[in-house]
């Protein structure tokens, strides 16, 4: 015996793993492909592990002589299998009670051979096992008596149709096969197969014959219990209708088509009604009961792979369900712009759900505004606005005509186009997200298509997506705006910036990336008194609330004690001490602090007293263009109370220039590479001659060349231009 293992953890993706491991392993050992039930059983008991278990889990495969065994081992036996889904005669759920539990377990009672579930004292196996089957005999779609029973004996009257499901047959090919059959079979004029739904409130004409005017394809229809039996209930045998005007199907399509008797047969599996074949007559009382028993047989033929390949169309429905959300939430959480958010889901659901799609917005103040529509037609869609702008749609989760044709004409809609959208079905579903309602979401389709009941729990789900990236969308601008708000409190105004004699200068300041986090970053230019002015450049390291504290705490304790005429440090060290003092948290600073009073010497110019305290060095550019340093740096602010600061005095001659800037400017990278001191002097070293506000713009362009896409740390930049 061959045997293969492999651990998987439990995440969305496991199962699309388990299904190429187990091919791949399969292939490997020569088993001849295709194994499609093994793969399918694969996928479903592994889901269920996912899903159920929650916990990392184990696949087996072994090869035995004729027969393959999958074993699927989780680490929770606390938590039971659940129960099986509508394979299941266990599973049917008591009045009032919902159905839960996936198909792993149905599915593995109907494919394979024999399988199980088995508890230990650390885990919990699922197993299952498929036996070869030889070629000389029919395929497993065929249905078989298994665990020592015999396939039974088909009858002659079904041998086509015996034969047909040897092949490779999708589930409409499968049902149109059947109807026609069936109709021969009997020597009926019409035919039809009905399914019951996923939820088993409603029975689906799937395939039909004879029943549409002219040989027309039969369109897939919705109907009542009472429509699709001709008794009140399906009952466990064959019916007879011997008189259709008498009875209440003569309310549906047979009556329509002229049919007057009908015969009847349950597709029944695992004990349970699955649907139900039908064959009608032009004639009263065609039909005896040699011709049920017929029906019954072909019927029960048919049972079981047509619930197969049923349940293999539920689950490729439900996996492109699956795969349309996964990708609406990757699209929907790619953008925190909420009329862009609007604007994704009503183009998605275009392309997925309906013909077409509305978003209404409800703002704070509670008011509802139409702000997104998306007809595929797109000729219809100033109709489609004009429709909804008059008349607001109402909560509806029922597939219906939103508005009726009275209230149509009460508002002079009346053109044929708007008469049509409004007559076609629709469902408008709240957008709501933590108990505050966001807007509304409507859908509709043309008036020939109808919603299922797969269509509305999409919608269902995706319209919480839809809503949460709506909030998330909300919150992030508010965030943005409070954000922005306060980094311009922290900021001088530009109208406030004084007008400094003989000084030309300019400031420059831009955040990281992240929009919505106060930058640490900050700058000021201001007039102390008279014939003194003050200039400062920081950083606090970080960003957020905490670090826009300390440049709230530095920017206006800055300005009280300039103005009380103290040397720049005496006002460091006071600066420092309050820091220490105010702040909750360790939050360091770095800072340039400079004042400048004019030279009265033959030479002019100004005479600047400074401190640079941890923060990087000014840099001057003299009158002959040679850009260099100048200063020394002193302790940073806010780490410890017992440092002293020394004032700096410089001459600084007209004719010179003097950049201060923070370290997101000296620390912008080239991938591995970082700008430093000396890019930043070579750049500087080329500013002879330019404006304040030039050097900056010129500086500004040679970072986004040397790094494109912005920096990850805010950038700060101050120009002093002495004329």
């Amino acid at each position: 015996m061959k045997v293969a293992r492999r651990e998987f953890p439990a995440a969305s993706e496991t199962a699309a793993a388990a299904r190429e491991f187990v091919h791949d392993t399969l292939l490997s050992w020569g088993v001849p492909d295709p194994f499609d039930d093994v793969i399918l059983l694969v996928s479903e008991l592994v889901t269920n592990a996912v899903i159920h278990a929650r916990s990392s889990l184990e696949v087996t495969v072994r090869r035995g002589e004729g027969s393959t065994e999958i074993m699927v081992t989780d680490s929770a036996p606390e938590r039971p299998v659940p129960q099986a889904g509508p394979l299941s005669v266990d599973a049917s759920p008591s009045d009032g009670e919902e159905r839960v539990g996936g198909l792993g377990l149905a599915l593995a009672s109907a494919i394979a051979s024999s399988w199980g579930v088995s508890y230990g004292r650390s885990d919990k196996a699922v197993w299952f096992r498929i036996e070869d089957q030889p070629s000389e005999q029919p395929s497993l779609q065929s249905p078989q008596v298994r665990k020592g029973g015999s396939r039974p004996a088909r009858p002659s009257a079904w041998s086509a149709l015996d034969s047909a499901l040897g092949s490779r047959l999708s589930l409409p090919q499968l049902l149109e096969r059947t109807v026609e059959h069936s109709t021969s079979a009997l020597g009926g004029d019409a035919a039809y197969i009905a399914l019951a739904t996923s939820d088993e409130t409603m029975w689906e004409v799937r395939s039909a014959v004879g029943l549409t005017p002219d040989g027309a394809p039969w369109k897939p229809i919705r109907i009542r219990t009472e429509e699709a039996f001709p008794s009140a209930a399906p009952e466990p045998g064959p019916a007879i209708n011997d008189d259709l005007m008498i009875a209440r199907a003569n309310r549906g399509a047979l009556a329509r088509a002229g049919m007057r008797s009908l015969v009847t047969a349950p597709l029944i599996v695992d004990g349970r009604v699955t649907g139900l074949l039908g064959v009608a007559s032009t004639r009263t009382r065609h039909f005896g009961n040699v011709a049920a028993k017929r029906l019954q047989e072909g019927a029960d033929l048919i049972a079981l792979p047509v619930e197969r390949s049923r349940l293999a169309e539920v689950e490729l429905a439900r996996r492109a369900s699956l795969s349309f959300l996964a990708e609406a939430s990757d699209l929907l959480a790619g953008t925190l712009d909420e009329r862009m958010t609007g604007a994704l889901a009503a183009q998605l659901i275009t392309s997925r759900l309906g013909r077409w799609c509305a978003i209404h917005t409800t703002n704070d103040l509670g008011l509802s505004q139409l702000t997104h529509v998306v007809h595929s037609d797109e000729n219809l869609n100033d109709a489609l606005r004009s429709l909804l702008t008059t008349l607001p749609p109402r909560e509806q989760r029922v597939p219906q005509a939103l508005w009726n044709p009275a209230e149509l004409a009460a508002e002079g809609l009346d053109e044929q186009s708007v008469r049509d959208l409004a007559r076609s079905p629709a469902i408008s579903v709240p957008l709501v997200a933590h108990g505050r309602p966001l807007g509304r979401m409507t859908i509709g389709k043309d008036d020939s298509d109808e919603f299922t009941r797969e269509d509305i729990d999409v919608t269902d789900d995706l319209s919480r997506r839809v809503a949460s990236a709506m909030e998330n969308a909300r919150l992030h601008e508010r965030q943005a705006a409070m954000s922005e708000a306060l980094q311009r409190s922290l900021l001088p105004a530009k109208e406030k910036e004084p007008v400094i004699p003989g000084v030309d200068h300019a400031v420059y300041y831009r955040p990281a990336d992240e929009k919505n986090v106060v930058g640490g970053d900050f700058y000021d230019v201001f007039k102390a008194e008279e014939g003194r002015w003050c200039f400062a450049i920081g950083d606090v390291c970080g960003t957020g609330p905490e670090a826009a504290a300390i440049t709230g705490l530095a920017r206006h304790t800055l300005r009280a004690l300039a103005k009380e005429g103290l040397a720049p440090a005496d006002i460091m060290s006071r600066l420092n001490l309050a820091i220490l003092e105010e702040s909750i948290s360790t939050r360091f600073l770095t800072m340039l602090y400079g004042e400048m009073t004019p030279n009265y010497d033959d030479e002019g110019g100004m005479r600047v007293r400074m401190v640079s305290a941890g923060h990087p060095l000014p840099l001057r550019l003299n009158q002959k263009g040679e850009a260099s340093t100048f200063g020394g740096s002193q302790p940073l602010l806010g780490a410890f109370d017992d440092v002293g600061f020394a004032t700096e005095t410089y001459m600084v001659r007209p004719g010179e220039l003097v950049l201060a800037v923070t370290d997101g400017v000296t620390e912008r990278r080239n991938n591995n590479d970082m700008l430093g001191e000396e890019g930043l002097l070579e750049i500087f070293g080329h500013a002879q001659g330019l404006s304040a506000q030039a050097v900056i713009s010129r500086i500004d362009r040679e970072l986004e060349e040397y790094a494109p896409g912005g920096s990850k740390d805010d950038t700060a930049m101050l120009v002093l231009r002495f004329l």
